[in-house]
């Protein structure tokens, strides 16, 4: 920065400018060491002492005041700072002008620090002003620019489908204004590919949306982050298979990306789970085994499993120096992690533990310093690859063969040959002698290798930026409501932004106070708020539940039973359920288990103290934030079981208790804790103890006969106990929390012990906004949509699987919700590739007799995935289009193609060649 006085009649160029105000220096200075405040008291002097030099009106002066309202906002004043910014702005407009460098400055400050003081649209509609003002100035590349501010902070609003169309727009006109390779084009390809890959489907009009998906992906498979690549093909497939079918040409080619992304990253295994993936739509073609194409593929795959289960260890040509100068100055002692970032397939970092500086050796190392290491790494997003070891005779011994058995990574030995030059060898410790893998230097063009600190900071999870901290929850900024036409809009001080779920005894809303708190409110349906028994019963569950208090539960924070809706709400929690947990990581090992399990003990010891059972107690029920398990939906099944007061059970058949399945009137809290022991061996097993289908899971709930073979010996007793059939010989769970954790009933669980990929998970959770997760709510047990009854075959982990015997659907109301869980996407690819098999017999058929099945198909696809799946839709605008030459039926295919387009999108193939047929036969004057 200059600093001097402006010109008057008295200087002239060649006279000296006078000194800065030594305080502006000694300012600058501080606030970039981190010491905010002291900045702020700093810039304050000096704008004193600058008005008395130079002037209050003096650019010097202005500059001054434009540091201090920058470094107030960086003290945690951003409201302070919105108002310093706003006077500077109107003092340098009216000084400077408008058009000015530094008033255009001030604007833009104003705007972002509008946003950083949580009122993010205000700061959207600034910057959009900005934009509009760029273009007509002529300037694309600061139109641009301001166009990416739009877009995020309508993220950071929550508005996450506004600022993927802002990123879409921006990606479109920097590629038509700027070119492909400008640096504007990446960002915006980069922030589309980031919200694109996150965003639930739908958002986007389907066909047309998902082109700009799949240009994002190739942008991002050419810049070299094939990894990245690899998952967004990956999210790219699913929704061709939803929108086109799963053996579309649409699915397959997106399937190939996937593959063929997987091999370019160098990641085999993945690469062959992917091929199988390609062979599988190949058969659904009807190209499958015995065609030449699908055997070359067969082949490729094969090669691919043969070279993942041969390990190498690849490390970058800079990394592996710098792993040699570590190894040179401590040859006896040297020791630590190397890991990679997410997108790379070598190791890109050395993590030190042990230096020159360091008075012990490796074998003095304990385990646990370790693991903090690679946690410490996890939380840095760097995976560990591997541990090293200067070691002269480079051999593992049985120390580290055990070590690096147990954290699952590589062994790397290193010893100096002279003062330049190091060799180094590498084991794999998969089975029961070390298995040498071949040591691949990888070059390393345009990024330097990183040192991690080995030792863990202080801190747990980096939480959105937008989020404060209220209590032990989070609130988010405000997020735009998409409320239902004749839906409420409020209940008491929470507005009403959108119903995320329905259950059997009422709505599920998401909700947000004036301050931004997040909460799930829970209604009861209209037709059980005027029985009066019902409306006590409820009155007496969420009077309960409002008394429960503790680290581990989520309890009703306000409620109002007695309004025309009656209602309760608890805090949005932003964290993946177990459920998620076990689906992305398989089973966990045996610390992570004892630490959930002591935390869900803890929070049943403060539920059952209100007379509360849960009754529906399961992996879907707890999640996981970053300091513990959180069990939710407690009370739900009692107030299920007021409402339903029919023959059938209020829970889960997976999770249910003996005396659940037997109908009994009454439960006692040994029935949770049935729940508990089964929660706990599928957490340690990865599958469930009783079986696999309901029918199954039911005999031998009933018998006592649970599969507990591999579970750990030393979760074996606690589990046993909770399973005994007999109710009363069931442990307590202040019993079950002290035999897995003991002092946890005090509240002291102690660090979780997760893996990176959990870790990573519940990070997901917490650093997004809150609308994109909704789903984790708790919610009531009864997923169905209306509670409809079940029309198929029902796994017993199935959510639909809660609901009661005898339950009646509701009219035209489909049995199985329109969701994208893993029974509706097989119930999906089965009825599909019936459809396939018929039309490929279809052309003979006279067309009244195809329309005839094709509306047996219709009726079957509305039954099993809902009306508004793409599969149904689908069917639908076929089913009309056989019928158009009826009584009224073009006008019919109009409109049904219509409603199709406003989910499939105008593009998609589907509704593009109804509308081609229609244009053609629309004139003959058929209607």
């Amino acid at each position: 920065m200059k600093w001097g006085r402006r010109k008057t009649k008295e200087t002239s160029d060649s006279e000296d400018r006078p000194a800065p105000p030594a305080d502006a220096a000694t300012a600058e200075q501080a606030g970039r060491r981190g010491n905010a405040a002291e900045a702020v008291s700093r810039y304050e002097a000096a704008v004193a002492q600058a008005v008395r030099q130079f002037g209050p009106e003096a650019v010097e002066t202005l500059a001054i005041r434009h540091q201090l309202a920058h470094w107030t906002g960086e003290s945690g004043r951003p409201e302070d700072a919105v108002e310093l910014f706003a006077r500077l702005l109107a003092d340098r407009e009216r000084l400077q002008g408008p058009h000015h460098a530094d008033s255009e400055l001030a604007r833009h400050q104003l705007a972002h620090w509008y946003g950083r003081a949580g009122r993010f649209q205000e700061a959207v509609n600034r910057y959009e002003i900005m934009r509009r003002v760029a273009v007509q100035q002529g300037r694309p590349e600061r139109a641009l620019s301001l166009m990416c501010e739009v877009g995020y902070w309508q993220r950071q609003a929550g508005d996450t489908a506004a600022a993927l169309r802002t990123f879409a727009e921006m990606l479109r006109s920097a590629q038509r204004e700027l070119g492909p390779g400008h640096e504007l084009t990446g960002i915006a390809r980069q922030r589309y590919a980031e919200l694109a890959g996150d965003l639930p489907f739908g958002n986007e009009g389907g066909h047309d949306g998902l082109q700009n998906l799949i240009s994002a992906a190739a942008e991002v498979e050419a810049s070299g982050d094939f990894r990245r690549a690899a998952r967004l093909y990956g999210q790219i497939a699913a929704q061709c298979e939803r929108l086109y079918g799963h053996a579309s040409s649409q699915t397959l080619s997106a399937l190939v990306g996937q593959a063929k992304a997987a091999v370019n990253a160098g990641d085999h295994a993945e690469a062959a789970g992917h091929f199988d993936a390609v062979l599988a739509c190949m058969a659904l073609q009807g190209r499958g085994p015995g065609t030449r194409e699908y055997d070359i593929l067969r082949g490729q795959r094969e090669e691919l499993a043969r070279n993942a289960a041969r390990v190498t260890f690849r490390i970058g040509q800079r990394t592996g120096t710098l792993l040699g100068q570590k190894v040179q100055a401590a040859p006896r002692t040297a020791c630590g992690v190397l890991a990679r970032r997410p997108e790379a397939t070598y190791a890109t970092c050395v993590a030190v533990v042990l230096d020159e500086t360091d008075d012990h050796t490796p074998a003095q190392v304990p385990a646990e310093q370790w693991s903090a290491v690679i946690r410490h790494l996890a939380e840095q997003r760097l995976e560990a690859t591997a541990l090293y070891f200067a070691r002269q005779d480079r051999r593992p011994t049985a120390a580290d063969a055990g070590l690096c058995r147990r954290l699952g990574l590589l062994g790397v030995y290193v010893s100096p040959m002279d003062s330049t030059n190091v060799q180094v060898e590498a084991y794999a410790f998969t089975g029961a002698e070390p298995v040498y893998a071949p040591v691949v230097v990888v070059p390393e063009e345009t990024t330097s290798p990183q040192q991690a600190a080995a030792r863990p900071a202080a801190g747990g999870v980096a939480f959105h930026p937008g989020a404060e901290a209220f209590g032990q929850w989070r609130e988010v900024g405000r997020v735009r409501p998409t409320k239902e036409a004749d839906g409420p809009s409020a209940f008491g001080r929470y507005e009403v932004l959108e119903r995320v779920g329905r259950g059997g005894f009422g709505d599920v809303y998401l909700c947000q106070d004036r301050e931004g708190v997040m909460v799930a409110v829970k209604t009861l349906h209209a037709q059980y708020a005027h029985v009066p028994s019902i409306r006590q019963g409820f009155a007496h569950e969420v009077a309960a539940a409002q008394r429960v208090s503790g680290r581990f539960t989520v309890p009703v924070i306000a409620a109002d039973p007695g309004a025309d809706t009656p209602w309760m709400a608890v805090p949005y929690v932003a964290a993946p359920s177990l459920q998620e947990l076990l689906e992305r990581c398989g089973s966990l090992d045996e610390p992570t288990v004892r630490g959930l399990g002591a935390g869900i003990a803890v929070a049943l010891t403060a539920i059952h103290a209100e007379g509360i059972v849960h009754l529906d107690l399961k992996p879907g029920n707890v999640l996981l934030t970053a300091d513990g398990p959180r069990v939710i939906d407690f009370g739900i099944a009692q107030i299920e079981l007021l409402t339903e007061p029919r023959r059938g059970f209020a829970g889960t058949y997976a999770y249910a208790s003996p005396e659940q399945l037997r109908e009994q009137p009454v439960f006692t809290a040994a029935s949770d804790m049935f729940s508990l022991g089964t929660v706990l061996a599928r957490l340690a097993l990865g599958h469930s103890p009783w079986g696999e289908d309901t029918a199954t899971v039911v005999a031998n709930i009933r018998a006592g006969t649970p599969d507990l073979s591999g579970l750990p010996s030393s979760l074996h007793d606690v589990v046993r106990s909770c399973l005994h059939l007999d109710p009363t010989r069931r442990p307590t769970p202040h019993e079950v929390a002290e035999a897995l954790q003991p002092g946890v009933a005090e509240g002291d669980l102690g660090p979780l012990s997760l893996s990176p990929e959990a870790r990573d998970l519940v990070a997901a959770y917490a650093t997004m906004p809150a609308t994109r997760f909704y789903e984790t709510l708790a919610h009531t047990s009864d997923a169905a949509e209306g509670g409809a009854a079940p029309t198929r075959p029902l796994s017993a982990d199935d959510p639909t699987a809660t609901l009661a015997h005898g339950q009646e659907g509701d009219g035209d109301r489909p049995a199985v919700p329109d969701d994208d869980s893993a029974p509706a996407r097989n119930a999906a690819a089965d009825l599909e590739a019936r459809i396939q098999a018929w039309e490929r017999e279809a052309e003979d058929r006279e067309m009244a007799q195809t329309r005839h099945e094709c509306g047996e198909f219709l009726e079957e696809a509305r039954s099993l995935l809902g009306s508004a799946h793409p599969l149904t839709l689908r069917l639908r605008v076929s089913h009309a289009m056989l019928g158009f030459d009826q009584p009224g039926g073009v006008a019919h295919a109009e409109r049904v193609v219509g409603e199709a387009a406003k989910h499939l999108g105008e593009g998609h193939p589907t509704v593009r060649d109804a509308r081609t047929l229609l244009a053609m036969v629309k004139p003959t004057g058929r209607t």
